[in-house]
């Protein structure tokens, strides 16, 4: 006996096929972009950043100031891209022997 695997199509009917070829035919689920880079603008101020990561605006101007955080200007404005701050902060987590993330490696001093 072979298996098979009754797909149910609203209105239609159903779609009967063997297992190989439906598992062959599975396509893999991209899970999109996250919440943050879909509801979020390109760039945003400081502030912004500060609010959407639960800390102080003055610590990212610090870190973009005395630290490699990135950062552009847009005249005379420092601007933010969060996904790649969020990538930047990920990648300076400094971490135990057990790679879990325990503090951040950036220390900026605010008015450094």
């Amino acid at each position: 006996m072979t298996d098979r695997v009754i797909v149910p199509i609203a209105g239609i009917g159903t779609l009967v096929l063997d297992a190989e070829v439906y598992h062959a035919a599975l396509q893999p689920v991209s899970t999109g972009p996250s919440r943050i880079e879909a509801e979020q603008p390109l760039l945003v101020d400081a502030a912004k950043l500060g609010e959407l990561t639960n800390t102080a605006a003055s610590w990212w101007e610090a870190a973009a100031r005395n630290s490699d955080c990135p950062s552009l200007f847009v005249g005379k404005y420092r601007r933010f891209n969060v996904a790649e701050c969020l990538n930047w902060l990920a990648k300076i987590q400094e971490r135990d022997g057990s790679g879990r993330a325990h503090r951040c490696g950036a220390t900026p001093r605010a008015g450094a």
